[in-house]
């Protein structure tokens, strides 16, 4: 993981549909006072929070991808944090997660996923909190 995160880049934003204990919107105005965009999924929880704290948010949605749910949403986080060329969707320069409230020990698959992705392809990558990702 970097030290430096570019926040005036592109942001990609993963976390709990049952939220988070951590302030979603004060990071989410680092972003934007950075001059940083931001792209999230189209769920509940931490991502419905991104969209209220950043209106003008880029949100992947999982019914743009074909398949059954789970794939769609494999897929869209696989979009929201890689970026989706046919799309015209391009990497994000970052990633921000939000582990779920709540005291869950573990992020959830789709915030696993989102974090194994961005660590695979060497994006810099801030975890709120202590999380312990599955798989």
């Amino acid at each position: 993981m970097s030290p430096v995160l570019p926040l005036s880049g592109l942001v990609a934003i993963a976390g709990s549909r049952r939220g988070s204990p951590w302030p979603v919107a004060p990071v989410v105005a680092l972003v934007l006072a950075s001059g940083g965009a931001v792209r999230v999924g189209d769920q509940r929880g931490v991502d419905w929070a991104v969209r209220q704290a950043c209106p003008s948010a880029l949100v992947v949605r999982a019914s743009q991808f074909p398949g059954p749910p789970k794939a769609q949403l494999a897929q869209r986080t696989r979009a929201v944090v890689l970026g989706h060329p046919a799309l015209g969707l391009p990497p994000a320069s970052c990633l921000l997660v939000f582990p779920p409230e709540g005291g869950a020990p573990a992020l959830g698959p789709g915030s696993s996923l989102a974090l194994r992705l961005a660590l695979e392809a060497g994006l810099p990558v801030w975890v709120a909190g202590e999380p312990r990702p599955s798989g």
